[in-house]
């Protein structure tokens, strides 16, 4: 709705000077995350006082913003409704970083505590502001910060911030899916402050009021919008310009220049954030001392790295006057320009998946009477498929639900269910890390639009595979995190099949159906 209305409201990002896009894209992503969290916050969480505040601060920040993408302000006046919007939830949302930790904790008397708080609030805001410069690029930082975050108030602060911070994180999500690249839509200045302030009063609210979490772990989790912020005004002041002029010297910008392109700069990215996030995680009760030596450390390598590349002239594609390409590059090109492999990656993607499916049917034996109504409902459907669709393209969105529950219910049962001996927990290991890896070579074959890996995948895969790994994070039954890898897996492996299934398609149909028909007769224990 906010798209269709983007025109009228002439809140329309027009291509032109620094910007990557060439064509008119509307910057509505900031006003419709907004209100996605609004209403989550309204309908579903017990608020408190400093919740109110907060969330009225919030929506001063995403007024000015949305002024902003329609008017292009100054940039004094953006700075008096971020001042504005950080005076309210300091003076009134009792947020203001009160202590530090040494060796001890350390009280900040209140001439103190205020004013660094204003400063950080500010810095963060404008951080996440400045980062906004590919598709993508600032949604799926705040991701990671906010889901980080989310983790880390479950450790100290009593009031909704774990909820607020999954309310924003979810909008931000939902958000990623018409940003990522090519975007469709942008979220503006209103998004880009909104994120950058909600990271900001949310991780203050973790690390203080009693918490054990240290107070410098926003800064090493935010580290990387830091340094490309302080790292791009440092360079304009140098070169006698305003800090707030607009150039091409941010960190995106110059992994754009080192040769990567769209999708690799942000994943880049997206892994460096990734690491942050781990490692903030493991020091979140270390001093603040440790914290910010390894933020230290951090902008050093990050800085020598940039400047090494810059000196030895290091490009990841750069094509000599011969022709001939950088070893990278060489071997990013070999991949594109494959022979046999198509084939061979997608019959070791249907037989893996296929042996799975086997060895968890083989020792299936009884079944609850709700998992067997799920099986009779999937087969009925999917036979259904094959009598009436038969050769017809896979694809529609009946079908891929039955083959992805399909593919639920086999890693269920593996996980919770079924108790096999080693070896049998062995073979499906195999088979299912076989599945992966031929996945991700053909993933890297593709070239076409029918399936292409995104920065979101990138994402989806850390969420699924490294957060649940994590001590402390989530209570899951022993192996469930084993499970979500091998479900990611699956998952994936079964996309590839169906993206890439024409006219073999009833093949992939009778398969799922003799996997059905399987484990409902050795369910039934007819044989």
């Amino acid at each position: 709705m906010l798209v269709r209305m983007a025109g009228r409201w002439k809140i329309i990002d027009l291509p032109g000077g620094r910007k990557v896009h060439t064509t008119p894209i509307p910057r509505v992503g900031g006003l419709a995350m907004a209100c996605g969290v609004l209403a989550a916050a309204l309908w579903t969480m017990d608020l408190g006082g400093p919740d109110r505040w907060f969330l009225l601060a919030a929506g001063v920040l995403v007024a000015f913003g949305a002024w902003d993408d329609r008017k292009d302000l100054d940039y004094r006046i953006k700075l008096l409704g971020q001042l504005l919007a950080v005076g309210i939830v300091v003076i009134f949302g009792d947020v203001q970083i009160r202590s530090i930790t040494l060796d001890d904790s350390i009280t900040l008397p209140g001439w103190i505590a205020v004013p660094l708080t204003v400063f950080f609030l500010v810095g963060i805001t404008n951080a996440i502001n400045l980062a906004d410069g590919l598709d993508g690029l600032a949604g799926g930082l705040a991701f990671l910060c906010l889901c980080a975050v989310a983790l880390l108030s479950r450790f100290g602060d009593s009031g909704a911030s774990t909820a607020l911070a999954l309310a924003f994180a979810g909008a931000v999500l939902g958000f990623l899916r018409f940003n990522t690249y090519p975007a469709s839509v942008f979220m503006g200045d209103a998004g880009s402050q909104l994120l950058g302030f909600a990271i900001g009063v949310l991780s203050v609210r973790a690390t203080q009021g009693g918490s054990e979490i240290s107070a410098a772990i926003p800064v090493l989790l935010l580290a990387l919008p830091i340094l490309d912020t302080l790292s791009v005004m440092a360079q304009r002041i140098r070169e006698g310009r305003s800090p707030f002029s607009a150039d091409k010297n941010h960190i995106h910008h110059k992994l754009l220049a080192l040769g990567f392109d769209h999708h690799e700069a942000v994943m880049v990215i997206y892994a460096v954030q990734g690491t942050l996030f781990v490692i903030a995680y493991f020091l979140r009760f270390e001093s603040d001392i440790v914290i910010l030596g390894v933020v230290c450390a951090f902008f050093t390598a990050s800085i020598t790295a940039f400047r090494v590349a810059a000196r030895t002239g290091w490009r990841l594609r750069v094509r000599s006057p011969l022709g001939e390409s950088a070893p990278a590059a060489q071997f990013l090109d070999e991949t594109q320009r494959p022979k046999l492999l198509p084939g061979l990656t997608k019959a070791a993607i249907g037989l893996s998946l296929a042996a799975y499916a086997v060895l968890i049917v083989a020792e299936t034996s009884t079944l609850a009477g709700d998992l067997r109504i799920l099986i009779a409902a999937l087969l009925a459907v999917i036979v259904g498929f094959v009598v009436i669709m038969r050769g017809a393209p896979l694809g529609g969105a009946i079908e891929k639900s039955v083959l992805f529950v399909t593919a639920t219910l086999l890693v269920y049962l593996d996980a919770v269910v079924l108790h096999p001996d080693p070896i049998i927990s062995r073979l499906c290991w195999v088979a299912v890390s076989v599945a992966a890896i031929a996945t991700a070579i053909r993933l890297r074959l593709l070239n076409d639009r029918r399936f292409q890996v995104t920065p979101l995948d990138l994402i989806v895969v850390f969420m699924a595979l490294v957060v649940p790994n994590l001590p402390g994070t989530l209570r899951l039954p022993q192996g469930g995190a084993l499970a979500i890898a091998k479900l990611v897996i699956v998952f994936y492996a079964i996309e590839m099949l169906v993206s890439r299934t024409d006219d073999r398609a009833v093949w992939v149909r009778i398969a799922t159906a003799s996997v059905l028909a399987g484990l409902t007769l050795r369910s039934l224990a007819i044989f």
